[in-house]
């Protein structure tokens, strides 16, 4: 490898913006080096890794799937001719000292990282390959894909002498996204090679941009065979070359859309329907209110119809589409929880149900997740409907304890026979009617004996009992004492 080249630089972090920072901090073919990918995890990486062979790795530290500690302990152990950088922060400079065992060259803290020090390490890195000598700026000529991957990406650049490579009159950028853990054959291959020109532009582990060259539009009609854990999207026909400065933005649009169409397998502007003339705002007070009311079934069916409306408005930002959900499913919780429903079941599952939605990959799984959190509170509603009677008899209790109340004084308050609500409050309540009004006054007696100066027989009257020894007998039965020696008991304490 004595010779002077570009040297091939992979790219591995969770985090999207960390990539794209790194990919815009420097002009990456004017310092000798060029992107051939990026990966979000260490499994990601490994295979990139055996189909790019690049020269440096620049790695995060923490990661799903597999971190940067075994990415680096596994790339030293297969490929010890590749150079690691590692990037971390603070809290985790003791694995960056230990990882130096493991083959990393260097480590960058992202709180300093920028162009200067970017640049200083991928230099180091270089310098340590063996045999490996970076080109200097006039040195190297750029590969065509290297020419359109930076046209592409934003920059200008000349590609007169190229275009005769170009034989047909339209230009597509297309994506060709592969499922993970699919093995999946290149795009290329279920096309016909006389439709046109396939230039693969730049591509990740699940991820593959192409420029399409034809006198053809691309369409579905293209790659009837391709499976269906592929999906391909492309942006509208262009005829200058030059006019691929600037297709990413529109391309990530239509890859966007997605979202709301996962069951197709290729998607652009000309085969998506029409957009819902206009978007009907949320009424999250009418819901609210509606629930106050315990009218469920209306909230859930505006709920439902609203949901059914917002996923053919396919150009709307995801990550508010997600936040609408969350934001609904947490009101509804917190509603729940102060109308005093028992709601610990959803309490435990709340940010299970939140991850969900937000790691959903397509409309569907997230409406299911919020379609599952909707049974969990009907179940929860309909169980507690009879407990809802129940609380509103409670309540009455509570707030008219005091007076001379009986069973048919309260049955006829609520339009019931006195057998009907006997039996009604027996099956709801661990108490019966009696033991229930009996332990609210004796509550109500406990808290006027530590008033000292209000006479016992007086506070009988208070808390609704006819006959003073009555009142004594059922006071003594709930505490163990007699109110005189309960107030004594606690005058000594």
């Amino acid at each position: 490898m004595d010779t002077k080249e570009l040297c091939r630089t992979l790219i591995v972090d969770d985090e999207i913006l960390i990539r794209q920072g790194i990919k815009h901090y420097l002009d990456w073919e004017k310092e000798g080096f060029t992107i051939i990918g990026e990966a979000s995890n260490g499994k990601e990486a490994l295979e990139l890794i055996e189909t790019l062979n690049p020269h440096i790795v620049i790695t995060d530290v923490v990661m799903p799937i597999m971190d940067g500690e075994a990415l680096t302990r596994m790339v030293n152990e297969k490929y010890p001719n590749i150079g690691l950088i590692v990037l971390s922060s603070f809290s985790e400079f003791d694995y960056v000292r230990s990882a130096f065992q493991n083959g990393v060259i260097d480590y960058i803290l992202k709180p300093k990282l920028n162009a200067e020090v970017l640049l200083k390490t991928l230099r180091l890195a270089a310098g340590q390959l063996k045999g490996f000598h970076l080109s200097s700026e006039g040195e190297h000529k750029q590969t065509l894909t290297e020419k359109l991957r930076i046209l592409y990406e934003g920059t200008d650049i000349r590609m007169e002498e190229d275009a005769a490579y170009f034989p047909h009159k339209h230009f597509q950028v297309v994506s060709y996204r592969l499922e993970a853990n699919k093995t999946t054959k290149p795009l290329h291959e279920y096309i016909d090679k006389e439709a046109g020109v396939l230039t693969l532009i730049l591509q990740t582990s699940d991820l593959h941009i192409y420029l399409w060259n034809s006198d053809h539009t691309f369409s579905e009609g293209l790659f009837g065979e391709l499976p269906k854990s592929g999906a391909v999207c492309s942006t509208e026909a262009f005829a200058n070359l030059s006019e691929l400065k600037g297709k990413q933005k529109e391309l990530e649009k239509v890859e966007s859309y997605r979202f709301f169409f996962p069951g197709k397998f290729y998607l652009s502007e000309d085969i998506l329907p029409p957009l819902p003339e206009e978007r009907q705002l949320f009424q999250l007070d009418r819901f609210i209110e509606e629930c106050k009311r315990e009218n469920f079934q209306e909230a859930f069916t505006y709920l439902e119809e609203h949901i059914g409306q917002m996923v053919l408005d396919y150009q709307q930002d995801i990550g508010e589409y997600k936040a609408f959900l969350n934001n609904i499913m947490f009101n509804l919780m917190v509603l729940l929880g102060n109308m005093d429903y028992q709601t610990e079941v959803l309490e435990k599952k709340k940010y299970s149900y939140f991850q969900q939605v937000g790691q959903s990959a397509d409309v569907y799984t997230a409406n299911q997740t919020v379609e599952s959190f909707l049974k969990e509170v009907k179940r929860i509603v309909e169980t507690e409907e009879g407990q809802g009677h129940m609380r509103k008899l409670t309540d009455y209790i509570k707030a008219h304890y005091h007076e001379s109340l009986s069973l048919s004084d309260i049955a006829n308050h609520f339009h019931f026979s006195p057998s009907y609500l006997s039996n009604y409050f027996s099956t709801h309540s661990k108490e019966g009617f009696s033991e229930y009004l009996n332990r609210i006054r004796i509550e109500a007696a406990i808290s006027l004996l530590r008033q000292n100066d209000i006479p016992i027989s007086k506070i009988s009257e208070q808390v609704g009992f006819s006959d003073h020894s009555y009142f004594c007998r059922v006071f003594k039965k709930q505490t163990g004492y007699s109110p005189s020696q309960y107030r004594r008991k606690r005058m000594m304490s």
